[in-house]
């Protein structure tokens, strides 16, 4: 059926000149007037009905410019000097067997045979939006949904597994659009009729893309909104948005006939467009009879895998000729590691940087699960209509954590409302939502955890030494793989540790002992150790050089030595005043001083548990309420430790006097806000996994704690032991 119009293209010609003036090309009136009518020729190639509707309505000149733009766009990735194919998918809405508005704009075929003499077939089907800055958000939706649509319905009709009954009816439409719709020249060395049995029978290699292409025109003061995004679920599909600043340079490469593959990769993040990946559509389907009774034997099964042709290759069921393996339980995070190759040595420094292992490289498992965390990722925000500029990401011990582009399109909290939603539909566990300058940062859960040794994170510490520490590693930072170093002069002096059962908090606390053991000799720090467990997490310890006295674990015993900590701290000053100085740091750097006092940490294990006795709470409430003030340049640090440290047990003037807060993961969202002053850490993963909030930095700070190992522990103090100092 053929079918004309004497419907003018002049208002159309203006129409589209004026949309070119108004993205100021800096082209001549003559120039803007070529253009346009090469856009309305170029519109021709693909449909007459485009034009013809671009020349009823008004508003579907936006759409034409748009469909164009896409189409040189693809034209230039695959390469000019091919063969092509163009289809307006709204001419074959029937064919689809879907209505106009729900599916793609344009289909490119394009037939080619490479060097081995292969047949392939590129594939490319793309939808286009021409829109201005404020319609934006509704029109990505609008426009992923319409690609979606189409490209899932020939992807599983072509690729599916199992294969689908359909898939020889989109060879044969394929075949016969290439045929009729590629005019090829009268010198191509090409025989048709093979060409089309090729892709008839599935032996053509196809290679099958989808694009959402969005073009901002409007307005002239329009924001920078570039982005580059996966369209989730669908695979080898994209969304480019471009903006009206990138627009412009698109239409001047159109204009100038030149490759504008620079500005679409300042657009993304990785290169899609290296390589183009052919595959074979899936096998025919087959009806076979089967005789259930009568099982084939091992060499009945190869001999018919050899001579198969186009049947599904039958399977070898190792388990019916031999005994079943067993499977491999998940590695806990806590599991031992490989011994730490360090040495007893007097000199305690020497134990860092000497035989410790490096960060292992990641493995192309780990590559692989952290680039499919970034596309379901990408994949929900774009569902959510939420901006997903990637900007880095970045695999640690316990997450993949994605720092994002924020904007007024994506926020802490827009994220936060559809935590659920992430683990629910898409599969995403987010443990934590926190913004840095300019960033989202999204947190999301490993399935497979990695085991960090002490061993591994001493080897990035260098402490120093020469007139003792008070910098102490307590784990490693997610976000960069450095050290975190807690430190009672740059923090403040006290600091609250709290964790679940579970949650690593006996760890941490190791952790802490050894790093003031080993970066301190006996006379330069002691360590007071109170616990109400009777020191069942401590018996490593029990003969430590560095410990003030006996493991504490009366609560009398318990109350006297904190009250001597007052007497100590008013001594001290008393020192301080006799010597000139400000502080004890400055005190045992004078060559001078009358006395040099060694650095003294008090850990207070579980104290919630006495807590509730009224003589001993009102006795921790007013040594902490003292120290508070004036423990800091005496050098008396306290460290106490809960597992719910509750409003009941916990007094708000004792919450305020121990401002460093170092929680692992708890049991609720009430004791998170206790603790850390904010939700969340009821999400960590627990074994180490911490959340710090230490005063003077701007941000929590998420970490993993390093696994100690009880023969490290053992070797360690044995170490100490034998070389310690006699005590002054």
């Amino acid at each position: 059926m053929l079918i004309s119009s004497n419907c003018p293209t002049t208002l159309l010609h203006r129409m589209v000149q004026q949309r070119l003036r108004d993205l100021t090309l800096g082209l001549t009136d003559d120039d803007l007037n070529r253009l346009a009518k090469r856009l309305i020729d170029d519109a021709n190639h693909v449909s007459g009905d485009l034009v013809l509707r671009a020349a009823k309505r008004g508003r579907n000149a936006s759409e034409l410019m748009g469909v164009v733009l896409s189409r040189y766009l693809i034209r230039r990735e695959l390469g000019q000097e091919r063969y092509f194919g163009w289809y307006f998918l709204d001419d074959y809405a029937d064919w689809l067997g879907q209505k106009e508005e729900q599916i793609a704009d344009i289909l490119a075929l394009s037939p080619e045979t490479d060097q081995a003499g292969n047949k392939r077939l590129a594939v490319v089907i793309s939808e286009s939006k021409y829109v201005d800055y404020a319609s934006l958000s509704v029109k990505r939706k609008e426009s992923q949904k319409q690609l979606r649509q189409t490209i899932d319905r020939i992807a599983k009709a072509l690729f599916g597994d199992p294969g689908r009954l359909d898939r020889d009816i989109w060879l044969s439409r394929f075949s016969d659009l290439v045929l009729t719709g590629i005019h090829f020249p009268a010198n191509a060395q090409l025989d048709l009729s093979e060409w089309r049995r090729s892709i008839r029978d599935g032996n053509c290699g196809i290679y099958l893309r989808g694009y959402s292409h969005i073009f901002v025109s409007a307005p002239t003061d329009c924001p920078e909104c570039s982005d580059f995004a996966h369209v989730a679920e669908c695979d080898n599909t994209f969304q480019e948005v471009f903006s009206r600043a990138k627009l412009r340079q698109l239409i001047l490469h159109y204009w100038n006939e030149t490759d504008p593959g620079d500005v679409r990769r300042a657009n993304a993040d990785e290169d899609v467009w290296a390589e183009l990946a052919y595959k074979r559509p899936s096998d025919r389907i087959t009806t076979l009879v089967q005789v259930p009774k009568i099982k084939p034997t091992r060499k009945e099964i190869e001999e018919a895998n050899q001579t198969n042709t186009g049947i599904p290759e039958l399977k070898i069921n190792d388990q019916d000729e031999t005994s079943s393996m067993s499977q491999h339980p998940p590695k806990d995070i806590l599991k031992p590691a490989k011994k730490d190759n360090i040495e007893a040595t007097p000199c305690l420094p020497n134990l860092f940087n000497q035989g410790a292992p490096n960060k292992p490289a990641d493995t192309d498992e780990e590559k692989a699960w952290l680039k499919q965390v970034e596309s379901q990722t990408k994949g929900a925000l774009q569902q959510f209509q939420l901006q997903s500029k990637l900007v880095s990401p970045i695999l640690t011990p316990n997450a993949a954590l994605l720092k994002f582009q924020g904007s007024s399109n994506l926020t802490v909290e827009q994220v936060a409302k559809r935590r659920s939603e992430f683990l629910t539909t898409h599969g995403l566990n987010l443990i934590s939502i926190h913004a840095e300058p300019g960033l989202v940062c999204l947190s999301v859960a490993r399935p497979h955890r990695r085991i960090l040794g002490i061993a591994e994170a001493w080897s990035q510490w260098n402490p120093d030494c020469a007139n003792g520490n008070q910098e102490l590693l307590i784990g490693v930072k997610e976000d960069d793989g450095s050290p975190l170093l807690y430190s009672p002069r740059k923090h403040a002096p006290h600091a609250l540790i709290a964790g679940s059962t579970g949650s690593g908090k006996s760890v941490l606390m190791q952790n802490i002992i050894l790093s003031i053991a080993c970066t301190n000799t006996p006379v330069q720090a002691k360590i007071l150790l109170i616990d109400p467990k009777l020191g069942v997490d401590y018996f490593a310890f029990e003969k430590l050089p560095h410990l003030q006295q006996d493991l504490i674990t009366e609560q009398d015993a318990a109350s006297l030595a904190l009250n001597e900590l007052v007497q100590e701290m008013d001594r001290r000053y008393r020192l301080l005043r006799e010597n000139r100085v400000n502080n004890v740091f400055d005190l045992l750097k004078k060559l001078d001083a009358t006395e040099k006092p060694p650095i003294l940490w008090v850990i207070h294990d579980e104290f919630a548990e006495w807590m509730l006795t009224e003589q001993y709470s009102e006795a921790v409430e007013n040594v902490v309420g003292r120290l508070g003030v004036k423990a800091r340049a005496a050098g008396i640090f306290l460290i106490f430790a809960a597992q719910r440290p509750d409003v009941g047990v916990m007094p708000m003037q004792l919450r305020a006097n121990l401002g460093n807060r170092l929680v692992l993961r708890v049991d609720s969202e009430g004791t998170s806000e206790i603790a850390l002053g904010v939700k969340g850490a009821e999400r960590l993963l627990g074994k180490g996994h911490l959340a710090a909030k230490l005063e003077g930095e701007p941000d929590i700070i998420y970490a993993q704690v390093p696994f100690v190992e009880t023969d490290f522990i053992d070797r360690v103090v044995s170490s100490m032991k034998a070389t310690s100092l006699p005590p002054n």
